[in-house]
């Protein structure tokens, strides 16, 4: 039988163990393997022998992934319902699946194919939510009603948490010398140590269980000294064993002999202090103990170059003297034998600053004064929440775990669960963290094999690349060889790539044993090569190119791109193309280059939304409206398109006047009197809106202000296409969660904020541009790797660091490096080993980010990348590259094709593009608005009665439709219904609420009338009853995919009648002044036609209802159907 017949079998085996619905698996799917049809499978098995399909969950990682995952479930089983019979051996089995599960949906009567929401198949964050909410509403650990925050709007929550610690300097305690001790040991560098503390607070439910309140008491202090002390002990026995193992059995005897000749030479005369004489008198190996380390370090001096390869000669500085010629060609040989082994000289080359296992008294006192930190900026963390009504994936996941309580002690809510859920199906398991490693531990709290409750989990350690979200591939690879909790769990392999052609399978199982590791190991986070074999249908399918640069010319590396990318579009008309980065700024000439060719492309997420003209613009008007003293902001603002100063007419208004503000001088007559006619034009036209932004605004928000005033000086005008204003509005969408009471705290963190936010182009186009993370669970015809041989941006270093390493069981064991100025850290061998740790880690990723890329790629993959390189020869690609790892695959390809000629160089063009002016081409005047279809215009001095008003925006209405929309929804789902229907209580809530908010009480009035009415018109109104209390869902959130991108939509309430009709109904708190209703309604409907069939898209995808559609406007007691 031949390898890849042994890989099929294998393959089919393992498919059939996974529909085994009474035992439990951990199953690895590599790239292309069907792992999703397979989950559905096992899920569909499922169904057809559970009691209630609510005795599954199936858990994602994306809400992407649950969507699919539930339509493919529902298309499956509709499929089956109307008999269809695919003609694919496993399109074969999913019907004979589908069928049977239809089979006991008939029999329980579940109805699934109309109440598809009953099989639960969501994401971890999503049940942690479920878990948190299924608390009292009165519980302090319940999340009822919080909305969370996540991205940008998080980072800030944390570092202005981190920042309220500083508050504590002026009020002598505790918290006082906790705090100065940690400032004196940074230098008093406050950016540091709010960087730092922030970041702490994003993994503090790892750090909270052992620091507690941060009262330690002096016998507290010890023992966590001495845990943490023993992490560094366990982690520096970790780093040597894996050493010790990755040493081949059939060199180590020979070796052992070798280590005590040399020390003894040198020892007796050639170097008497070489670190090699530690060796003398050793028969093995040293010991993997932190005793033995200086032993490991000469180990690593004697067969190591200083750049951490093996060295090639040997020679008497190492011990080995010329006159004895066996000794040497026997380290030779060794030698040679050892340099394929990169794995081990990785591990040697770390053992040599491996750290001592005791902190000093001093390290110690600036850590035990951070841990007594961390708890005070919690607290500051949760008062922040507390005030916005909102929390974060830690705190939800928090409350769901006091839910849950322990296997030990379970909370109520695990006991219902426990009596629930029977049988968890977890996907994309490679990139679990340790917080929901933990989560997993406690959902199966109890369960034992054979007890019919089930667990399976699939996933691929080879496409483990989110550790910047916490992931780690180590509790993988733990899961499989001790299971979860007490859940033992058998892995399976599945090998079949159904994706990739037979030449591109063959090339990635040469390839990628040599560039992952060789072994998998939890600790590093490295992970070896699995073979796979392709489908007989993709036989003498796929190829492999390669497209050698020498130089490093940017341009024309771009151009070569632009090439391959025009050669490929058109040799395959109907075929997608995809364009993939390590990271976004190797992008920006390439994207040029296609821009001159006439090339469309769709860029996935590249652009930073600062980076985008529409919103530099509007960011100087938002710093102008914070700070009238921004002169920088305000000139930018008189620059802006919107009133078109010229640097001369700058100069004029701003020159020798070094104290006075802007706003000031735009009052002042002689200073305009100097201004162009022109200037002075745009000045005075703009003025009006200008005084807005100085004038005080106790009520207004500043979101609604910078609108205001973009609007009134025509912002929108200027503007190419709706794309640029939808970026605008993402703009505001972040001012309105980073502001408070209607100024900022740091525009320059306003401004870090928005350069975590990345837009995408518009518009469809065979050609895809994105980074690799992007491109994760994606697959094309043709896919080009650009830019490999070069660097991404650097993210800096962090000066306070930690590491995880986890143990046997999962447990993460912290290693946290000392606390002080940069030059003291950078010497700290504690931080030399972290940064080590990490980089290791992060060199496994990037393999794994290599193989992700490498295998989207259906039909081609076309590999591009430069080495730099001399009239003689070319030079291996930069170290940390991609192009590094692939070098010996493609450096054949580079040699075949080098031609001194051939070489490019960049140029530093150095100096500054003046950038396009954008101008209106006259003064700006608001456009007329048409009257309505249906609706004669009107003249002045027509019965103003007949207008219609609308009272759409407005701070106070907006305010009130968000506390209406929440009462609603506490009454559909009747945890809020004696609340809501008791005016007094109701009022207190709202009031909470808008406090919560960060509303003050001079404001609340208005808005607590507004929202009453509101209930008052639904709970009086039949319909609006109708509406709140029958069948269906309220706050609905579903993804799905409509006009061919995907949508993420939030449905107000789902009401399905009496009759089986599903209704979509959108609450709109808009009301109108004056006597024309019907117009109102009628505009109305025009306005949010669009969203409603965007929402009865998704919809009816979901649950496969054709649902009819309505606004309902409780003010107005009106219900208005859209059509």
């Amino acid at each position: 039988m031949s390898g890849d017949e042994r890989l099929l079998a294998s393959d089919i085996a393992a498919r059939d163990d996974a529909l085994d619905v009474s035992r439990s698996f951990i199953v690895q799917a590599p790239a292309g393997s069907g792992k999703t049809e397979l989950l559905i499978q096992r899920y569909l098995r499922l169904l057809a022998i559970v009691d209630q399909p609510e005795e599954i969950i199936a858990i994602t990682f994306t809400r992407k992934a649950a969507a699919e995952m539930q339509h493919r479930i529902v298309t499956a089983l509709r499929a089956a319902a109307r008999g269809e019979r695919p003609d694919e051996p496993h399109e074969q089995r999913t019907a004979a699946l589908a069928t049977a599960a239809l089979a006991r949906d008939a029999d329980r009567q579940w109805g699934l194919l109309r109440s598809p929401s009953r099989m639960r198949i969501q994401t971890l964050d999503s049940l942690n939510a479920t878990i948190a909410r299924s608390r009292p509403i009165s519980s302090p650990a319940s999340a009822s009603g919080v909305r969370v925050v996540v991205d940008a709007e998080l980072v800030a929550s944390h570092r202005a948490a981190a920042i309220s610690t500083l508050d504590y300097l002026a009020e002598p305690g505790p918290f006082c010398d906790a705090t100065t001790e940690v400032l004196e040991h940074l230098d008093n560098n406050t950016s540091i140590y709010v960087d730092y503390l922030a970041r702490m607070l994003g993994t503090r439910d790892q750090w909270l269980p052992f620091t507690g309140s941060g009262s330690l008491t002096g016998e507290e202090a010890a023992a966590l000294r001495a845990a943490l002390e023993a992490n560094l002990d366990t982690a520096v026995r970790a780093r040597l064993a894996l050493v010790q193992r990755l040493f081949p059995a059939t060199v180590r005897h020979e070796l052992a002999a070798l280590f005590d000749y040399a020390a003894r030479n040198l020892a007796n005369g050639e170097n008497p202090g070489s670190p090699i004489c530690a060796l003398a008198g050793l028969s093995d190996l040293p010991p993997a103990e932190p005793q033995g380390a200086p032993q490991w370090a000469a180990v690593a001096e004697l067969l190591l170059t200083q750049a951490g390869t093996f060295r090639k000669q040997v020679d008497k500085r190492v011990g080995f003297p010329a006159g004895e010629k066996e000794p040497k060609d026997t380290m030779k040989a060794l030698l040679a034998e050892l340099a394929t082994h990169e794995q081990l000289a990785e591990a040697l080359h770390d053992a040599r600053g491996l750290p001592p296992v005791n902190y000093s008294d001093e390290q110690w006192a600036v850590l035990l004064a951070l841990f007594r930190l961390l708890p005070l900026a919690s607290i500051e963390l949760q008062r922040l929440f507390g005030e916005q009504g909102v929390a974060d994936h830690v705190d939800i996941a928090s409350a769901a775990a006091t839910a849950l309580g322990t296997a030990e002690d379970p909370g109520d809510v695990a006991l219902l669960l426990d009596y629930q859920v029977r049988h968890l199906l977890v996907d994309e398991m490679q990139d679990t963290s340790s917080a929901q490693y933990r989560m997993l531990e406690a959902l199966t709290g109890g369960w034992t094999p054979g007890d019919g409750r089930t667990l399976y989990c699939v996933g691929d350690p080879m496409q483990s690349i989110y550790r910047f979200r916490n992931a780690e591939v180590g509790q993988f690879l733990l899961a499989r060889r001790n299971g979860i909790g007490g859940v033992p769990l058998e892995p399976l392999v599945l090998r079949r790539n159904f994706r990739s052609g037979e030449g591109l399978v063959d090339w990635f199982n040469a390839v990628f044993p040599g560039v992952l590791a060789e072994k998998d190991d939890p600790a590093s986070g490295s992970v070896a090569y699995s073979a796979a074999v392709a489908v007989t249908q993709q036989a003498g399918v796929g190829e492999v190119h390669v497209h050698p640069v020498f130089g490093n010319d940017k341009d024309f590396e771009a151009q070569l791109g632009c090439d391959v990318i025009r050669k490929t579009l058109e040799t395959y008309p109907d075929d997608k193309v995809a364009v993939l980065v390590r990271g976004r700024n190797q992008l920006p000439e390439l994207l040029t280059r296609l821009r001159l060719a006439g090339i469309d492309y769709r860029a996935i997420e590249i652009d930073k939304l600062t980076d985008l003209p529409e919103v530099i613009e509007v960011l100087a008007l938002t710093r102008a409206a914070v700070h009238s003293a921004d002169r920088i902001a305000w000139l930018g603002l008189l620059r802006a398109p919107w009133i078109g100063l010229g640097w001369r007419d700058l100069h004029s208004l701003v020159a020798g006047e070094r104290y006075a503000t802007v706003p000031e001088l735009l009052r002042d007559e002689e200073r305009l009197a100097r201004l162009s006619p022109e200037g002075r034009q745009a000045v005075i036209a703009a003025m009006p809106v200008l005084e807005r932004l100085m004038a005080p605004r106790p009520s207004q928000t500043l979101r609604d202000l910078v609108e205001d005033c973009w609007l009134a000086l025509g912002g929108p005008a200027i503007l190419p296409d709706r794309v640029a204003v939808d970026n605008v509005y993402r703009f505001f969408d972040v001012l309105a969660k980073h502001e408070r009471h209607g100024s900022l705290d740091d525009v320059a963190a306003l401004e870090a904020l928005l350069d975590l936010e990345r837009v995408s182009t518009s518009g469809t186009a065979r050609l895809q541009v994105m980074t690799m993370h992007k491109s994760k669970g994606l697959e094309f015809e043709h896919v080009l790797l650009y830019g490999l041989g070069r660097l991404p941006g650097s993210s800096g270093r962090s000066v306070l660091s930690w590491t995880d390493l986890p143990d046997e069981h999962g447990n993460e064991r912290k290693v946290i490096s000392p606390v002080g100025p940069r030059v003291d850290v950078d010497n700290d061998p504690v931080h030399r080993f972290i940064e080590q740790s990490e980089t290791a880690k992060d060199r496994h990723e990037q393999a794994r980010l290599l193989y992700v890329a490498c295998t989207r790629a259906r039909k081609s993959l076309h590999l591009l990348g430069h080495t730099l390189a001399t009239e003689d020869a070319y030079k291996p690609p930069a170290k940390n590259s991609l192009l590094r790892m692939l070098w010996p695959a493609v450096e054949a390809a580079y040699a075949e094709a080098f031609d001194p000629a051939y070489i490019v160089e960049g140029e530093d063009e150095g100096g500054f593009a003046e950038p396009v002016l954008r101008r209106f081409a006259a003064p700006w005047q608001p456009p007329e608005i048409a009257a309505l279809p249906g609706l004669r215009a009107t003249t002045p001095g027509e019965d103003e009665e007949e207008k219609v008003e609308f009272y759409w925006v407005g701070t106070e209405a907006r305010i009130a439709g968000t506390v209406v929309h929440r009462w609603l929804q506490a009454l559909t789902e009747g945890y809020g219904d004696q609340a809501g229907r008791d005016p007094a209580l109701r009022n207190q809530v709202t009031r909470r609420w808008l406090r919560e908010a960060g509303l003050g009480d001079d404001f609340h009035a208005a808005i607590v009338e507004r929202v009453n009415d509101a209930l008052d018109g639904i709970l009086s109104d039949d319909k609006g009853r109708w509406v709140l209390e029958g069948r269906g869902h309220a706050e609905l959130g579903l993804t799905g995919v409509y006009d061919g991108e995907i949508e993420s939509v939030v449905l107000d309430r789902v009401r399905i009648g009496d009759d089986g009709t599903h209704w979509i109904v959108d609450y709109k708190t808009s009301t109108h002044e004056g006597g024309n209703l019907r117009g109102f309604l009628d505009a109305e409907i025009t306005r949010y036609t669009p969203q409603l069939q965007k929402y009865a898209a998704i919809y009816s995808a979901w649950s496969g209802e054709q649902p009819r559609c309505a606004l309902y406007f409780p003010l107005l007691q009106k219900f208005v159907e859209i059509q």
